[in-house]
């Protein structure tokens, strides 16, 4: 992962919601790479894998859809169709 991408992720993360332990492993992780220039890949993986639960979570919880007045279900059982 290169610096600039890098840091897009961690931009990123920022607007979202972290757990204690999702913060620990960030800062672990802005350590290495600024002693080694680098992150490995299973920090990557991580990293991105972070991202995109934010991301589903986000998008899952404060969706825009429409919820439907009644569920198809309901008319099924009632004897409606």
């Amino acid at each position: 992962m290169d610096q600039k991408r890098f840091k897009c992720i961690l931009f990123l993360l920022e607007h979202y919601e972290l757990t204690v332990r999702e913060k620990q492993f960030i800062e672990a992780v802005e350590k290495y790479f600024h002693e080694n220039g680098k992150v490995t890949d299973q920090q990557e993986s991580i990293l991105q894998g972070i991202y995109k639960e934010k991301i589903w979570a986000r998008k899952a919880f404060f969706s825009k859809s429409p919820v439907p007045k009644e569920l198809p279900l309901k008319s099924r059982l009632d004897g409606t169709v």
